[in-house]
């Protein structure tokens, strides 16, 4: 792969392009010998000590493998060469120290998790608990492979914080109290119902007690040997006024940390006194090596002076823009809670100008380029259509668009045909004039996530996948969505299907469904191992249609539709590739850690 835009283009290879850097938030982190993972919007990523070119020894981050689903990851935890991820889309876990991942096994299929708890004998049991945002508790002992529900004895089930006392007795807090288990998580039982609110965070004190603090910044404690049975006030706290809190941490000296959405706080005094020590809002600390990190609204914080003065990391590669989309002369990079990024496109390969599309209401959930002048946008104030070149845009839709939105059309002009689907299935629009009037449709999906949803001139294909069963449905309508005909099932463990309308195409696993004229799908096999299909994406080359896919192995070239596939992926780090497109001249890959690679066809 040849690096930097000085380079001599290597007409067959891949020439890299580097992003701008991108501060961006960092929700979890997980400190190890010799290294530090870091976990965010794009994933996860690892800052340990390398040696440079010179000989030097220097600290870098490095980028790590692109994480199925692609959702932020809110928490981690690594003990030897395992290290476990989570958040809204589940667990993975490695056990090679990061180099790969799998997703772990899950009772209740896809769940947000929100913290991850590891067993004080670990060491020997392999156990640990999760708590998530809506399913209660998850139990592993297996190392975090298999996760089971142990909630019996919850009245809520949202889960705000973990903490084991000793090898049986853990304690949980939840949105509407503390709750306790004295069997290693498998039963619980309320030691306190909050009046105030949500206990936001716990944390155990030198002593053997343990403090807690609600959202409201108020502080409760219970005293060492009561195994949080009874819990009193902290009374008068000085410097707790109006603050919002998001962690509570207790460091090997004793002191604690409280992060806000106004700063970081510290406290000598087991929690009586707090001065602020740094402005920016934290999400995360942790220790390890003698070292405290504070995930941070805009990156890592560092304080080797148990938390007085803190001090930037270099800016983790953890911004969530994964996803390509060629548009005419312009490429764009795009993600949910990050602002696209576009790059005008030159014959000649110049040095790459990167433009940020500001003015966005974020975060994005669905994106289209419908045509060379115009992306559709989907996010909380509705279906935008934006003219970037200009910075016009037109409210198309006024429904909110929340979580994953789909969005696809047929046609062009006054007369384009576009629907748009929310990822529940549940909420399904169409337009049959360009967007300027909608209809909502009735989908009969249920309850069943809606993964795919791609129009033709002649129809319009959707897939639906349900978590709990690994199992996918394609469904079939020839009416513009007013009615569907459940078609091809499936099983399998891979949850996304990819699409693509020229022609029309469907990656369900590792196998690539092509429509054939007489209403049949030819089936092909593509890559191998690694996962299934992500990508699927097509173009016209000196007249030729072209197809590449991005599988399990890496990325695939068709020239035949489908019927033989070549490698593309040479030189490029397989699992690091988040997402590929093509125009009529050139193929990209785009790697996490923000760099873009790209290649003549």
């Amino acid at each position: 792969m040849t690096a930097g835009s000085g380079a001599t283009p290597d007409e067959q290879g891949w020439r890299e392009l580097a992003l701008p850097e991108l501060p961006t938030p960092i929700y979890a982190l997980a400190p190890a010998p010799g290294r530090l993972w870091a976990g965010g919007l794009g994933g996860v990523a690892c800052y340990r000590s390398a040696v440079s070119a010179l000989g030097e020894r220097v600290e870098e981050w490095e980028p790590g493998p692109v994480l199925l689903p692609p959702a932020p990851v809110t928490v981690l935890w690594a003990y030897g060469n395992l290290v476990l991820a989570g958040g809204n889309g589940g667990l993975a876990y490695s056990l090679t120290g990061g180099a790969g991942w799998q997703r772990a096994e899950i009772e209740d299929g896809s769940v947000g998790v929100t913290v991850l708890a590891p067993s004080p004998r670990f060491g020997s049991d392999n156990t640990l608990l999760a708590g998530t945002l809506a399913n209660g508790v998850l139990r592993s002992t297996d190392g975090g492979r298999s996760w089971r529900n142990v909630s019996f004895g919850l009245q809520s089930q949202e889960i705000t914080d973990l903490l084991w006392l000793d090898g049986s007795t853990a304690l949980l807090a939840t949105d509407e109290g503390l709750y306790r288990s004295r069997d290693g998580g498998r039963g619980w039982r309320r030691v306190l119902e909050s009046s105030e609110g949500a206990v936001e965070a716990l944390t155990r004190l030198p002593d053997g007690g343990v403090l807690a603090v609600l959202e409201n910044g108020a502080l409760l404690q219970a005293e060492a040997g009561t195994e949080g049975e009874r819990w009193q006030p902290l009374k008068d706290p000085d410097g707790l006024e109006g603050v919002q809190p998001l962690s509570l941490f207790t460091t090997e000296r004793g002191t604690l940390l409280l992060g806000t959405q106004r700063g970081l706080l510290r406290s000598a005094d087991g929690g009586r006194g707090w001065q602020t020590v740094d402005g920016r809002l934290v999400h995360v600390l942790r220790q390890g090596q003698g070292r405290l990190y504070a995930g941070c609204a805009e990156g890592v914080l560092l304080s080797e002076d148990d938390g007085q003065s803190w001090r930037p990391l270099p800016t983790p590669p953890l911004h969530d823009l994964l996803r390509l989309q060629p548009q005419g002369e312009r490429l764009w990079l795009l993600g949910t809670h990050t602002a696209p990024l576009q790059l005008e496109l030159t014959p000649r390969d110049e040095a790459p100008t990167w433009q940020r599309l500001q003015g966005l209401t974020l975060p994005l959930t669905g994106c289209a380029a419908v045509d060379d002048e115009t992306l559709l946008l989907a996010g909380p104030e509705g279906l935008l259509r934006l003219w970037p070149r200009s910075g016009e845009h037109q409210l198309l839709l006024a429904e909110p668009l929340e979580g994953n939105t789909l969005i696809t059309w047929a046609g062009d002009g006054p007369a384009r045909q576009i629907w748009v689907a929310s990822g529940s299935g549940q909420r399904l629009w169409h337009s049959a004039n360009d967007g300027a009037s909608w209809h909502q449709l009735a989908p009969p999906f249920g309850v069943t996530p809606l993964v795919a949803l791609q129009a033709t001139r002649e129809h319009l294909v959707a897939a639906t996948y349900d978590p709990r069963q690994y199992h996918v449905c394609l469904w079939y309508s020839t009416d513009d969505g007013s009615t569907w005909v459940r078609g091809l099932e499936a099983d399998t463990n891979w949850p996304l299907v990819a699409s693509c309308a020229e022609p029309l195409a469907l990656g369900v696993g590792n196998i690539l469904l092509v429509a054939q004229p007489d209403g049949t799908w030819r089936r092909s096999p593509v890559g191998h191992g690694g996962g299934g299909i992500r990508r699927v994406v097509s173009c016209l080359h000196e007249g030729l249609r072209l197809l590449f896919v991005l599988a399990g192995g890496g990325i695939f070239r068709s020239h035949d539709l489908g019927q033989s596939w070549q490698a593309q992926h040479e030189g490029l780090p397989l699992v690091r590739i988040a997402d590929i497109a093509c125009t009529s001249t050139r193929l990209w890959a785009l790697l996490s850690g923000g760099v873009i690679c790209q290649r003549r066809l």
